[in-house]
């Protein structure tokens, strides 16, 4: 039985209650599909210079309206409205400007290279088609961008979108989706609100291709439920990131980097930094440093707005990084500044662990907190070997004064998006194939790369010889003299062409001959 009762929504900084959101009937699911679909048919045959300019329109209007969906993403992420601003609005038009000019090359039509000696008067296009209808479901780390990311795409190839917001984080969802009815064609992008029945019963309905973010657990459901159906899955499941640190690394710089892609949207990003690899020679006085780099960022519910940090978002993952940090402390880690709540809502302390090994939580499983954890290693192999020992491969990086021999370790680590001298800002660039190994699954977010999830390729051969090709009944003996001297040429022998177009001229009258002989 679904339910259209609102479900509630709580602020991570305070725990007040936030304006309730009313779950969408499930049974008018297919409903919606079916709409989408009817209004993605038109979407698809508009040129796409149209469907790109509604989309970079739409772009604007969100660009334009910044202060109000940041404000939003504030309350339900607790991240401050500047800092949501920066990480998911700033760069939104710029975003939707640079995914047209992916689109353009990503959907361009693909002349086949046919030979004209093999294949005479044939020519062929392959050709991008829409997938028809697909389906989005985001999680609450960044409610907007990881919309967009996979929305302009999908809506530049000529989909329909439904998308299916975090309950965490519905609102947001919400004012996206407003901005869609405004500026796109009535019923191309539909929304869905809910729990995970909403989820499920999105996999089990006729969508055409999935994109999803979310945790590895919910991740295979998904790529079993579209495996199932036989249609395109795309999906990022997490990760637990590397970074080298090597003795000769410019320290200063090193040690703000490190703290700010352990730290920034307090760790909840995939690609946050959550293991920290420090060569022995530097380890004492890289600890020290980031100690006192940690200990000085403010977090919200314990220091008066504008912070460095928010809250974490929900109550849920609160308990995961004190588990963890609890856990690591239980096996040996050293704690040198955080560790626990802020004491109101949802904050937790910028947390740094030393000495910590891969016996413990801490190391092997995704935190999703602003905890950065240090192991000292004795040098770079060592490091790249503990770097590699995870199920996890979304982003790695190594710091490094040597730029060459940073970018050869980088090289080695298993990784989707590696670095050297930083870690993770790439995470919205519209060029920039996101991707991952092992748990954090196979998808591609962004580039030209991500496209199988949203076309499927299509190919149209033509044919304006009129005669009968040469290599058709009847299967005589110069067929067979055919056969082996195009072998010949394939190797490259060039001398048997002439002897080739001879046979090729009695193939061609025979064919000829027999086609006459169906015509009397």
């Amino acid at each position: 039985m679904t339910t259209t009762a609102p479900f509630a929504v709580a602020s991570p900084v305070d725990g007040h209650p936030l304006p309730e959101v009313r779950a969408t009937p499930l049974e008018g699911l297919t409903a919606q599909i079916t709409a989408s679909r009817q209004a993605a048919a038109g979407w698809a045959s508009a040129p796409l210079d149209q469907r790109a300019s509604q989309v970079t329109a739409m772009a604007e209007a969100i660009l334009r309206r910044r202060e109000e969906i940041a404000a939003i993403i504030h309350e339900e992420t607790g991240r401050g409205p500047v800092q949501s601003q920066m990480a998911e609005v700033i760069f939104v038009l710029e975003y939707a400007r640079d995914a047209v000019k992916v689109a353009r090359k990503a959907l361009a039509p693909e002349k086949l290279p046919l030979s004209r000696l093999n294949f005479p008067g044939k020519s062929g296009v392959t050709e991008a088609v829409p997938r028809g209808v697909v389906g989005i479901i985001a999680p609450w780390n960044y409610p907007l961008s990881n919309f967009y990311k996979s929305l302009f795409p999908a809506l530049l190839s000529g989909n329909g979108v439904i998308m299916k917001p975090s309950e965490y984080t519905p609102r947001t969802g919400a004012w996206l989706y407003e901005r869609c009815v405004e500026f796109l064609p009535g019923g191309l992008v539909q929304l869905l609100q809910g729990g995970g029945e909403a989820g499920a019963a999105l996999l089990e309905s006729d969508i055409d291709a999935i994109v999803f973010t979310g945790s590895v657990a919910t991740g295979r459901k998904v790529a079993a439920a579209a495996g199932k159906r036989l249609i395109p899955c795309s999906v990022e499941l997490g990760g637990k990131d590397p970074a080298i640190v090597l003795a000769d690394c410019n320290l200063d710089r090193t040690v703000i980097g490190v703290a700010q892609w352990s730290m920034f949207n307090t760790g909840q990003d995939c690609s946050s930094i959550e293991r920290i690899y420090v060569e022995d020679a530097i380890a004492d006085e890289f600890v020290r440093r980031l100690t006192v780099v940690a200990s000085s960022l403010t977090v919200a519910g314990a220091a008066a707005e504008p912070t460095d940090m928010g809250p974490l978002q929900n109550e849920r993952q609160v308990r995961i990084v004190e588990e963890h940090v609890a856990d690591a402390m239980a096996k040996g880690a050293k704690l040198l500044c955080g560790g626990k709540r802020t004491g109101k809502g949802c904050g937790f302390e910028p947390t740094v662990l030393d000495h910590c090994t891969h016996e413990m939580r801490i190391i092997t499983d995704e935190t999703f907190g602003p905890v950065a954890a240090v192991i000292r290693v004795k040098d770079a192999e060592q490091a790249i070997a503990h770097a590699n020992s995870t199920v996890y491969g979304l982003n790695g990086s190594v710091w490094t004064s040597n730029l060459e021999r940073g970018a050869a370790l980088a090289r080695r680590i298993h990784a989707g998006v590696v670095y050297v001298n930083n870690h993770s800002f790439l995470g919205t660039n519209a060029f920039t194939p996101w991707t991952g190994v092992r748990d954090t699954g196979p998808g591609v977010a962004a580039s030209v790369h991500a496209y199988h999830t949203f076309v499927r390729r299509r190919t149209v051969l033509m044919d304006s010889n009129n005669q009968p090709d040469p290599w058709w009944f009847p299967a005589n003996a110069d067929l067979a003299e055919f056969a082996g001297l195009v072998a010949e040429k394939s190797r490259g022998s060039l001398m048997v062409i002439p002897k080739l177009l001879g046979v090729l001229s009695r193939r061609t009258k025979a064919v000829q001959e027999l086609a006459r002989k169906g015509g009397k």
